[in-house]
């Protein structure tokens, strides 16, 4: 799930994607409201992988409410 999530963002770099859009192309139809905070904890995860510093993300951003982007730098 880490993997596919991750090339998701990748795949859409520097474009802000909803909480509900990510689901819904990872986890499939079947997803339920209440994986939003699986969500998270995939994103927890994948930023301890990839971060310096995952407190100070530079690459794997939150759009408080909305969802997550890559960073386009």
């Amino acid at each position: 799930m880490e993997y596919n999530v991750l090339i998701l963002l990748l795949k859409n770099h520097g474009k802000v994607l909803t909480h509900k859009y990510i689901l819904k192309d990872v986890w499939g139809g079947s997803y339920l409201e209440s994986d939003v905070q699986s969500l998270r904890v995939f994103m927890a995860n994948i930023r301890r992988k990839l971060e310096e510093n995952p407190a100070k993300p530079r690459y794997i951003l939150t759009e408080v409410g909305i969802g997550y982007r890559f960073a386009d730098d």
